[in-house]
């Protein structure tokens, strides 16, 4: 997004932009208005207050991107071929240890306000990238329903 944004207020045209490919399945997540909010993400169900604070902590890095300070510079000379750095996004992210299928599952399942929503996160972002782990952890999920 940020790299078509910049591309297009630098006069770049619509075919030198990248094209958006979605995914076929995202993290959808809805504020209750309660301090809870209720997410699906790989036919899982989850709720509760670390859902909410991992969708506020979702948009608030994401409107972090367009603080004036990580604007890129828009340098036409420089906009060729180098694409703009957005790993601050996701940087945070990595530095969880990678839960067991079966412990990954259980935390996902809890609605209590103990639950580490960077953890979950965690999960979720490894069960996107790593299909055998996600394929493991529904199992254990499916199983808890």
């Amino acid at each position: 997004l940020i790299e078509n944004l910049t591309g297009y207020l630098a006069g770049r045209s619509q075919d030198e932009l990248t094209k958006y490919n979605p995914q076929s399945d995202f993290l959808k997540l809805l504020m209750a208005g309660d301090g809870t909010a209720l997410g699906f993400r790989f036919g899982l169900p989850l709720y509760g207050k670390w859902v909410w604070l991992l969708k506020d902590n979702i948009d608030v890095m994401f409107m972090d991107l367009f603080q004036a300070e990580n604007l890129p510079v828009l340098d036409e000379s420089k906009m060729d071929d180098d694409r703009l750095d957005t790993s601050q996004y996701d940087a945070a992210q990595d530095n969880k240890p990678r839960l067991e299928p079966k412990e990954a599952a259980e935390l996902l399942l809890r609605t209590d306000d103990d639950v580490d929503f960077q953890a979950a996160w965690a999960v979720l972002r490894n069960m996107m990238n790593d299909d055998f782990y996600k394929s493991n952890v529904l199992s254990y999920a499916e199983a808890n329903l």
